[in-house]
């Protein structure tokens, strides 16, 4: 069992202290967004790799290498089970994840849905309510509203959605700034990884690195687009543009807004001199290590589960 003891240790490492390093690696080697926002994708997938590895190793410590099918797998967990009195433990482990696997499809396809609703209701209302503009060369959603605000819906019919108020409050070269940092939101999927974060963390709710990234995830990708935005057209429209339409709007949390996370830390990364520099070789160590970091838990969980079917003695069953 000291395989498994090595994978569990290195799974609840990462489950634990994962938030932590990353926060460290951000730190040390001044990554930016677009490298968090990777490194946080992979810890999350690691973390169910990591675990989906655990469970492996678990039934090939049970059953042995000489499982020939799937019968001939129950077959074999059955007679190990009654032969090493593990009745109990196996039980309770296939109970946890049956349910852990039932609630995570469940989420899946309940996410899924309402997000297809929302989509379909929301363009139905644009199509009812908001006529087609071209700004600054980009056809948009324009809305007959004062409160200025701006947003992007992703999907098939992505698009870029902006009210009459915002482009009554916004300078030409602010609008263009403004529909910058949504064009970023909807060429780097943005929404995807937002999606996959808080997808998680609502079929696992309490698990440390999962909580966090459904909470780092999001403000991420809009620190992705402000640096995208301030390269494409001035870190000084888009303040400006902050400025203007500080005042959050309710909205589904599907779209992406120009006007989403704390205005004000926005404004702060803007104005920081050292967002736009820093050392490039620094950054790329860094990400390197946090990456192989990450990588490391399941790589021990996938080298114990196969040690531990090399080491398993052969099966015995009969059908």
């Amino acid at each position: 069992m000291t395989a498994v003891a090595v994978a569990l240790a290195a799974a609840l490492l990462l489950t634990v202290a994962g938030p932590a390093l990353l926060a460290r690696a951000a730190h040390a080697g001044g990554l930016r967004p677009g490298a968090m926002l990777g490194l946080w994708t992979l810890a999350s997938a690691t973390w169910l790799l990591t675990w989906g590895a655990m469970l492996a190793m678990l039934v090939a410590e049970v059953m042995g290498p000489g499982v020939k099918g799937f019968v001939t797998a129950c077959v074999t967990l059955l007679q190990a089970m009654s032969g090493n009195g593990a009745v109990a433990w196996i039980g309770l482990l296939a109970l946890i994840t049956a349910a852990a696997a039932a609630r995570f499809g469940w989420v899946v396809l309940r996410r899924s849905r309402d997000t297809a609703r929302w989509r379909r209701d929301h363009h139905r209302r644009l199509a009812s309510r908001a006529r087609r503009r071209t700004l600054a060369g980009r056809p948009v959603w324009l809305v007959d509203t004062d409160r200025p605000d701006a947003y992007c819906v992703p999907g098939r019919r992505a698009g870029v959605v902006v009210t009459r108020g915002a482009l009554d409050a916004l300078s030409a070269k602010e609008m263009r700034a403004v529909l910058a940092h949504e064009q970023a939101h909807l060429r780097g999927r943005h929404h995807l990884l937002v999606s996959w974060a808080r997808l998680l963390n609502a079929a696992f709710p309490g698990v440390p690195l999962l909580r966090a990234a459904a909470r780092e995830v999001p403000v991420l990708v809009e620190w992705a687009a402000d640096d995208h935005a301030a390269r494409s057209v001035g870190a000084a429209s888009l303040l400006h543009a902050l400025g203007a339409m500080a005042v959050p709007a309710e909205r589904s949390e599907e779209a992406l807004a120009a006007s989403g996370a704390c205005t004000v830390q926005r404004a702060r990364r803007l104005l920081d001199p050292s967002r736009a520099g820093g050392d490039l070789r620094r950054r790329a160590v860094a990400a390197a290590a946090a990456a192989v970091l990450l990588l490391a838990p399941p790589a021990l969980a996938l080298g114990s589960a196969a040690i531990t079917v090399a080491t398993s003695p052969p099966c015995a069953c009969t059908l």
